[in-house]
């Protein structure tokens, strides 16, 4: 009992260890350097901003505006086209710091004074540098504090970015594919590390089923992106925690929010039924379809859970937003405590760990869906029985596929 208990100790020191990592809030300097094969003058005048200057990165349009000559002030506008044909516009005002025509372009955020810097992009920094006919242009972001996820993601949109320069100075016409390819590269490599930490511990089999389980889920995630009108978001995959879908733009209702999170373990249900058909066909492999199945009803059940971050939580928080207002930050903590008293009742450490995050969350009053536009009547009562469809697929099916299993 006592060496039970001990690693049952050490599995939640080593999960809170985790999750504070990944949740610790950081200022990230991100830094990225190419050679550039045109001289500097031609590099240099993509990257100088002037009042009028217009720019087009994929389905976003950037059109800088001079403030003021004084303070060399620029308003920049990055207007997104979303599938729908609505236009998302977000704006930001950028000072020059430093200038040295040809050799550093530095701009300095202005405009936030009294707001909160996390998650702002502070500082452009660009460096110039000459070798014979080519340019090496080094770049640096500075951001305010962000979380884990947020330092990756913006390592990566650094390096499409500079890439994206690049191909526009050689070529004269940008090539956005470098977005893709690295952000693919972040879910490639994020996913294999996955697979080395699961299987470690389950398996490499399980292990294998289990990011694939995931990459399917998380994919119904940036398919919901995509219906609500945005670009594709990214996946990035969390060694022992899970995954994580990340969308391009701030969601603008609850109703977009809840259907964002529960499109996941949705779409999920279509690889549970997919994993049915072997049986009733009789074909040799089917256990192993069985398998696939009884994993991905498994994960997929769990994350219907009602704590945050999970997706359940999710759909809950707006739910319970639009129910009882302010007061909905208690509910919360009350189902996250619940959620831990479970966790060490049944001995399972994955309750224990996301219901205090759960509570972690919300111990503190908060302003939950700030700006977004409430659920109406019948969004909410949707909501309601998509969460409960799904969650009951997902049970129904993990106990056929147990039972199939002899488990």
């Amino acid at each position: 009992m006592f060496a039970s208990n001990f690693r049952f100790g050490l599995e939640v020191l080593f999960c809170v260890v985790l999750l504070f990592v990944f949740t610790l809030r950081l200022k990230v300097r991100p830094r990225a350097s190419l050679l550039i094969k045109v001289p500097v003058d031609k590099v240099w005048a993509l990257l100088v901003p002037y009042h009028g200057k217009i720019d087009q990165w994929g389905s976003t349009q950037i059109v800088t505006s001079l403030i003021s000559h004084e303070t060399r002030s620029y308003a920049i506008e990055y207007a997104t086209t979303q599938s729908n044909g609505t236009v998302r516009k977000f704006f930001a005002q950028f000072a020059l710091a430093e200038v040295v025509e040809n050799h550093l372009l530095v701009m300095k955020r202005e405009g936030l004074e009294g707001k909160s810097t996390n998650n702002e992009l502070l500082e452009i920094r660009h460096e110039f540098k000459t070798i014979g006919a080519a340019t090496r242009l080094s770049t640096t972001y500075v951001w305010g504090r962000r979380p884990f996820l947020a330092q990756l993601l913006a390592r990566a949109d650094l390096w499409s970015g500079i890439f994206r320069i690049k191909t526009l100075a050689e070529t004269g016409k940008a090539n956005n594919k470098s977005y893709w390819i690295i952000n693919g590269l972040v879910a490639l490599v994020t996913g294999l590390a996955s697979i080395f930490a699961f299987g470690l511990f389950v398996g490499w089999f399980v292990a294998i089923v289990i990011v694939f389980a995931l990459l399917v889920h998380e994919f119904g995630h940036l398919l919901a992106f995509r219906l609500i009108g945005q670009p594709w978001g990214r996946i990035i995959f969390l060694p022992f925690l899970g995954a994580v879908a990340v969308p391009r733009l701030p969601y603008e209702s609850q109703a977009q929010s809840v259907f964002a999170a529960l499109m996941g373990p949705g779409f999920s249900v279509l690889l549970a039924l997919a994993c049915v058909v072997p049986e009733f066909l009789g074909w040799p492999s089917a256990k192993v379809f069985l398998a696939i199945g009884a994993l991905t009803t498994v994960l997929n059940a769990f994350n219907m859970i009602p704590v945050e971050p999970l997706d359940g939580g999710v759909a809950l928080r707006s739910i319970m937003t639009r129910l009882t207002g302010g007061r909905a930050w208690s509910g919360l903590v009350a189902i996250g405590l619940l959620t831990i008293g479970f966790g060490f009742a049944s001995g399972q450490i994955v309750y224990v760990i996301f219901g205090l995050m759960a509570v972690l969350a919300n111990l503190w009053r908060r302003t939950i869906d700030f700006g977004l536009l409430p659920l109406s009547s019948l969004q909410l009562c949707i909501s309601f029985f998509g969460y409960a469809a799904i969650t009951g697929a997902h049970l129904s099916m993990m106990d056929w596929f147990l039972r199939q299993l002899g488990l």
